[in-house]
């Protein structure tokens, strides 16, 4: 019997609603060289019936039985059976896309890698949404890599998103362990001993997410066996990384104090005797050996009940369990009624090295770190611009900013400071205009005042300083492009930064383009996250005055660049229609011109047309409309209208009923 190419290892165990499904899916991939292992492990429902029925419609699948012994040895006896040149596994539930296993082993015919991994969608009845744990990892295709250079493949935990050169795997000597959380001990392992990895943003593998919901799951998680499995298999992993890969130990250790030793503190309180003790054991044997700074990477508050679990103190877990829950950790709205004993509240400390605290329970308490209430790395500024208005020509903000927790008086010295940004709030990158700046007081100033609940600073701030057209403030800045308005706030021990949000239903977007000077508009919107931003128009040709008279369409206004003979108006449009125009220099480095365009000469259209400045061998200059409203006249039975498009651009309309 000839070798197949890919030998693709499916254990089942009672999954009668959803093996079809998953065979099915095996089956009809368009790599066709593939054999299929099925292992029964000790099913006791109508699954052996439905992977029989599709053994004998297809001779590539063959049926294995063995008594229940759990997942990984299963999945071991199937790899004693493959015959393939690479190696591949599928959970029973789950779906495999029609190019997955074409894709992957294309990849590593190509590359010579030792494993190919792809992209991952969970898959909720018949819905598909990113995996979470697979989304950095998988953004971009990256092959040749390793995870010592890809270091979000750490996250990549799991056997079945990925294939395996046979030959590899055997070199190797890998095995999945019999117990739960199977899945890590091998794959992180498969990772670092690769000599190179293909890592696929082509989406590979569905991962459902069973019916039965998520209650049942969140309670098996906590039984003894289940997290005593789940410890052995983080303790066994971080055990591997450091004797092979100990720069990635960190990682690993954040993820899985997040995650897995979470898990633990949930489940202690409810345990006792000797399987607490045992349990006890393991997790603080893994958190010994967990370096300090990566202590420093966890949040305070989960920081706080995994040393509490390292030191034993079990009985204190359950109260900070319940602080968690019913806390208001402050993180999405304004700081308001900080006397609400819900609201989290930060307090600085120290002088020559200033940190921030935030009072969770047993703050002070001479048996914990200092640093389990160190919240100086999670604080955030926030921020929003409740109305923003058109006084007189100038576009002014009205908003507050805060920090959650933080009451104002403890930011008394502070430098607050708000600033147009093209670019991710704080970064470095791209160009910044300074608008107002402050120092935090108790007292009021110009544009600043703390508001009564004493955490929240009002502002009032004119966005148009920053853009002035001459470009005195940064001439080097250029004004045109898309703005956020950030603020900026440096203490002693923070330094922070938030772009703003706006109001949805503020009337300013609905009034259009807002001129602020030669050829210069304002066009405030709502960007995604409900984010203020101000697009900045900079015209390169702009047209001041225009008339309807005697059946023409007058038009004169200004360029930028010199004058040019044979220039011409055009009309956009699949007939392209051009106009004679004269241009004359200004004397300024910048040129004007004027235009009569007969509206007799064609049709522009209800939807209209867009007047362009053409001169020879140029690729042409819209003609910005330097005018608010709309001018309008008649010629016979037809109307036209010259109006200004979200662009800011001319646009000829035509109608042709006026009764």
């Amino acid at each position: 019997m000839p070798q197949p190419l890919l030998s693709v290892v499916v254990p089942y165990y009672n999954v009668e609603k959803y093996v079809g499904e998953c065979l099915d899916s095996i089956a009809g991939q368009t790599l066709r060289d593939l054999e299929v292992i099925c292992v029964d492990d000790g099913s006791a429902d109508g699954s052996a019936e439905i992977v029989r029925a599709r053994a004998a419609a297809d001779d590539r699948i063959t049926v294995l039985v063995q008594p229940n012994r759990g997942l990984g040895p299963a999945r071991n006896a199937g790899v004693a059976r493959a015959r393939g040149r690479y190696l591949a596994f599928a959970d029973s539930d789950d779906v495999v896309p029609p190019d997955a296993y074409a894709t992957m082993v294309a990849s590593l015919e190509e590359t010579g890698s030792d494993l190919a991994c792809g992209n991952v969608r969970r898959l909720q009845g018949d819905r598909l949404t990113q995996s979470y744990a697979h989304r950095e990892a998988f953004r971009a295709t990256v092959r040749r890599t390793h995870v010592r250079e890809h270091r979000d493949l750490v996250r990549d935990r799991m056997a079945w998103n990925k294939v395996f050169r046979r030959a590899f795997w055997d070199r190797h000597g890998l095995a999945f362990p019999a117990r739960l959380y199977e899945d890590q001990p091998v794959t992180i392992p498969a990772h670092v001993l690769a000599r190179t990895v293909d890592v696929l943003s082509d989406v590979v593998y569905h991962w459902r997410e069973r019916e039965e919901g998520t209650s049942s799951i969140t309670q098996r998680r906590l039984e003894p066996g289940n997290l005593r499995d789940r410890l052995l298999s983080v303790r066994d992993t971080a055990a591997f990384l450091a004797a092979h890969a100990p720069e990635l130990k960190p990682l690993l250790d954040r993820e899985s104090m997040e995650i897995d030793l979470k898990v633990a503190v949930e489940a202690m309180p409810l345990l006792a005797g000797p399987e607490r003790e045992e349990l006890l054991a393991l997790a603080r044997g893994y958190l010994d050996g967990v370096a300090a700074a990566t202590w420093g990477d966890v949040p305070a508050l989960t920081r706080l009940q995994l040393r509490l679990l390292q030191r034993g103190l079990i009985e204190e877990i359950a109260p900070v369990l319940a602080y968690e829950e019913g806390a208001d950790l402050g993180t999405t709205t304004a700081a308001g009624a900080v006397a609400d004993e819900r609201r989290v509240r930060v307090r600085p400390r120290g002088l020559l090295r200033r940190r921030w605290y935030a009072d969770y329970p047993l703050y002070g308490d001479p048996r914990l770190p200092a640093d389990c209430h160190d919240v100086t790395g999670e604080l955030k500024l926030a921020g929003e611009i409740d109305r923003v208005a058109w006084r007189e020509e100038r576009l002014v903000a009205d908003g507050r900013i805060w920090v959650p927790g933080v009451v104002a008086r403890d930011l008394r010295g502070a430098r607050l400071a708000l600033a147009l940004r093209q670019g991710p709030p704080g970064g470095a990158d791209g160009p910044r205009l300074p608008v107002a700046a402050w120092r935090v007081s108790a007292r009021p100033r110009d544009g600043f005042a703390v508001r009564d609940d004493g955490a929240t600073i009002a502002f009032t701030a004119d966005l148009t300083a920053a853009l002035d057209e001459s470009g005195e403030q940064n001439p080097a800045v250029p004004h045109e492009g898309l703005w956020q308005l950030h603020a900026e706030l440096q203490a002693r021990g923070l330094r922070l930064a938030a772009s703003l949000k706006g109001q949805v239903g503020d009337e300013i977007y609905a009034l259009g383009p807002l001129r602020i000077g030669d050829g210069l508009w304002l066009i405030p919107s709502i960007g995604p996250g409900r984010r203020f931003r101000l697009k900045v128009r900079q015209a390169k040709a702009a047209v001041t005055a225009c008339a309807i008279e005697s059946g023409r369409l007058v038009i004169s206004g200004w360029a930028r660049g010199p004058a040019a003979d044979a220039a011409t108006i055009t009309a956009s449009g699949s007939d392209l229609m051009a106009f004679p125009a004269r241009m004359r220099d200004d004397g300024a480095g910048g040129a004007t011109f004027t235009a009569v365009i007969p509206l007799g000469s064609g049709d522009f259209g209800e939807g209209g047309r867009r007047l362009v400045l053409q001169r020879p061998g140029g690729s042409g200059t819209p003609l910005a409309f330097d005018a608010a409203a709309h001018i309008g006249g008649t010629t016979g039975p037809r109307r036209y209208i010259v109006t200004r498009s979200g662009q800011c651009h001319l646009i000829l309309r035509e109608r042709t009923d006026i009764r």
